[in-house]
């Protein structure tokens, strides 16, 4: 880098002697950027931020300027996270960098490495983030805003004990309703003290005086953006919003607009306008008042003719006693007797329709349908009894035939013709054959009436031959 750096030397001496040598645009592009690094390699420069775009790439871009000149700037993504904040046009900044040349376009610049806000543009960037969050918990809403007193009796002023702001009200007030109690709470309205101070004025006039003092007047004169400072604090927002005495917010000129007025429930553009707001005049009261009288004596007049009227038209349509009461007489036989007919007709509806619920009654007499299940049960009685008895007589019939099968097949009827069953001593399991037997062994001989105990002593088979083991 040094030796290009000296290149860029060397050729600008060459080119005062040899006025005949010829550059590219590059060359000179790039021996500027050199030379300009090489002197500017780390600056400071403040100005305020204008044409800030941020493309997909990620990087800064954006212009620094001040009332006579304008400077390109670009901090690369690499180099933001030191700086922890994202500027925005009008942002009064302080940046660190170096000054270069960008050589496609041959604009020089200065690469942003460290950037930090400075001035207004903060102050600024701070009050609209605590506008923001205020207004999201509902401390500007225009629902939670109180109504100020039409005729208040006493007033309280928070301000500067010495400031203007406080003869201008009193002046306001003593010209337009004298008599009217004011209380005066001093504080400091500007300074680092200042915001706890009126935050404390405003929580003191609330305990002391909420059942006393009608509305609060936060005043203070004009200034600059700094000097308002305190009232964008979030402690006097926070104050104003918890009061339950309505507050007016009159704070510098009418062109300066302060978290204290968006949090008060009415803004004035100066004191003295507050002072005009909060008390009528002693002759505009009067005015009204005396333009409501005159009001409210017509209206009773008009009401009042208007009754007169009716009167009048009720009293010429009002008859004699005597003749009124013959007309309702007569009126009241008519009555009675359209009575008299609608009760008869309404009597005879009721007997014809108490026949027919009558002789329906008949018809569904309970003893009438008894007496007809009756029979049917009888019938049907006789019927089941029937056939119960013809089931009764096969199932009989077909039982009988069932045991005369069954006595056939009995083995003790068999006996009884005069046969017998051996078996087998002593497990007695019945002989099926003479070739199961063994000479000498006892079997158990079975009859219809008993058994006996028999010996084996000789097995002859069907051939009528001997049993080679019999003896």
């Amino acid at each position: 880098m040094a030796a290009g750096r000296d290149g860029a030397r060397n050729v600008m001496n060459q080119s005062m002697a040899d006025p005949l040598h010829v550059y590219t645009v590059a060359q000179v592009t790039r021996d500027v950027r050199l030379l300009l690094e090489d002197h500017f390699s780390a600056v400071w420069i403040e100005g305020e931020v204008s044409n800030f775009r941020v493309p997909a790439s990620g990087h800064f871009y954006f212009s620094l300027k001040d009332e006579q000149a304008q400077l390109k700037a670009v901090m690369f993504r690499g180099r933001q996270g030191a700086a922890g904040v994202r500027p925005r046009d009008g942002d009064r900044v302080l940046c660190l960098g170096r000054l270069s040349v960008f050589e496609p376009r041959g604009e020089y610049q200065l690469v942003v490495e460290a950037l930090e806000m400075r001035g207004y543009g903060a102050a600024m960037r701070a009050y609209e983030e605590l506008k923001r969050r205020l207004a999201a918990e509902g401390l500007f809403a225009a629902e939670a805003k109180r109504s100020i007193p039409l005729l208040p009796r006493h007033v309280a002023v928070i301000t500067s004990p010495t400031g203007a702001a406080v003869r201008d009200i009193l002046q306001v007030i003593s010209r337009r309703f004298a008599g009217l109690r004011v209380t005066v709470f001093p504080v400091t309205v500007q300074g680092q003290r200042a915001a706890l101070e009126i935050s404390a004025a405003l929580y003191r006039c609330n305990a002391h005086f909420k059942d006393d003092v009608d509305a609060i007047i936060l005043a203070r004169g004009g200034g600059s953006w700094e000097d308002l400072a305190p009232f964008n604090e979030e402690v006097v927002a926070r104050a104003i919003h918890a009061s339950v005495i309505p507050v007016i917010s009159a704070v510098g000129h009418e062109t300066d607009f302060t978290i204290a007025d968006l949090a008060a429930d009415l803004r004035a553009p100066t004191p003295s306008a507050a002072a005009e707001l909060v008390v009528a005049s002693r002759a505009e009261v009067a005015a009204r008042v005396a333009g409501l009288r005159r009001r409210l004596q017509l209206c009773l007049d008009h009401l009042l003719a208007a009754r007169r009227q009716r009167l009048a038209w009720c009293a010429d349509r009002l008859e004699r006693p005597h003749a009124l009461y013959a007309r309702q007489r007569q009126r009241a036989d008519d009555l009675a007797g359209r009575l008299a007919a609608a009760v008869r007709r309404r009597f005879d509806a009721r007997r014809l329709t108490f026949t027919r619920l009558e002789g329906s009654l008949a018809r569904h007499d309970p003893g009438v349908r008894i007496a007809g299940l009756r029979q049917t049960v009888e019938r049907r009685e006789e019927r089941l009894r029937a056939v119960f008895t013809h089931r009764l007589e096969n199932r009989r019939h077909h039982l009988g035939l069932a045991a005369a099968r069954l006595d056939g097949a009995n083995p003790l009827a068999v006996l009884r013709r005069g046969f017998a069953v051996l078996e087998r001593l002593p497990d007695r399991r019945p002989v099926h054959a003479a070739a199961r037997l063994v000479p000498g062994e006892h079997v158990a001989a079975r009859f219809a009436d008993g058994s006996a105990r028999c010996l084996v002593e000789e097995v002859t088979l069907g051939d009528g031959g001997h049993d080679e083991t019999g003896s």
